[in-house]
């Protein structure tokens, strides 16, 4: 790792570390009061970013490994009025279930949840930009470090949370993997009691695998921040430089969601943030 560069805990957008704070009050239109209403969120390390691959120092990180990504397991997916998320059923023994490690993070990170960001329209939706390009979504793969019990307990600590993001363009077919995901009749709205979630089983549920990119070794990596409130600056940011893809038919069944308000949920990605003095680094092919 970069000297200078830090390792701090990573956490999911979308994940409030004291809700008592904010509860579920926050909203995406008003975002550039985030800073006003919660200190947090005002910091000089906050996310997304736009990545400049000109002003990128490129790191010699050995290859991310993925474990388990090819198995399948019991999911759901679920509304929780801000996005949708996938999670696995977490009966399974933490030893048994997806992994990431090496890639320059320093210890093994079992998966937790993903979730998505996207937009009304394709010319934006993705949080993270790269030389300023937008995309039409984002993915987030959140994982907790192995030696921690669990999420919230790893949440509390400086090495505790590791988030893969994946850019997501479009293209003309469907993606076949996303097929397995996109049947939301069931949380096409969140639960009726404002601050909960409507939650459906998946019946066919998806490997991971298929879900990240074909190339998935080139990435860039920085600190920052949760992106929602509590923006919390304790996030280390792994974003691949290669996109995955959806259709347009699959992208407006992300469209066609309600948030408890019961408006269309759409355009839930937070705007970049500056980077100030923060170093982002980059792996390349050439690496071994």
């Amino acid at each position: 790792m970069a000297a200078g560069l830090k390792v701090l805990p990573l956490l999911s957008p979308n994940i409030t570390i004291n809700s008592s704070v904010t509860g579920n009050t926050w909203n995406y239109d008003e975002s550039v009061e985030w800073p006003i209403r919660i200190s947090t969120c005002g910091g000089k390390h906050q996310s997304p970013i736009n990545i400049d691959p000109r002003k990128v120092l490129v790191v010699n990180y050995p290859k991310l490994s993925f474990g388990f990504y090819d198995k399948v397991f019991p999911e759901t997916v679920t509304n929780n009025g801000h996005t949708v998320t996938l999670q696995i059923d977490t009966r399974e023994e933490n030893n048994y279930l997806p992994y990431i490690e090496n890639g320059g993070l320093l210890d093994r990170y079992v998966f937790y949840q993903l979730h998505f960001h996207w937009g009304s329209k394709n010319h934006k939706g993705s949080e993270h930009r790269i030389a300023n390009k937008r995309f039409p979504a984002e993915l987030h793969m959140v994982h907790f470090s192995q030696k921690y019990d669990n999420f919230t307990e790893a949440s509390k600590h400086s090495d505790g949370l590791a988030v893969l993001a994946v850019l997501i363009e479009m293209e003309k077919r469907d993606n076949i993997a996303f097929r397995h995901i996109e049947h939301f009749d069931e949380i096409s709205r969140p639960s009726a009691n404002r601050g909960n979630s409507s939650v459906s089983n998946l019946t066919n549920p998806v490997a991971l695998e298929d879900l990240i990119p074909d190339n998935p070794f080139t990435f860039y990596r920085y600190n920052g921040s949760l992106t929602t409130p509590l923006c919390n600056e304790v996030v280390i940011w792994t974003v691949f430089d290669t996109p995955i893809a959806l259709s347009e038919r699959q992208m407006n069944e992300f469209r066609n969601l309600f948030d408890e308000e019961g408006h269309h949920l759409t355009d839930n990605f937070r705007p970049v943030q500056s980077i100030h003095d923060r170093l982002v680094t980059y792996r390349n092919n050439k690496t071994v």
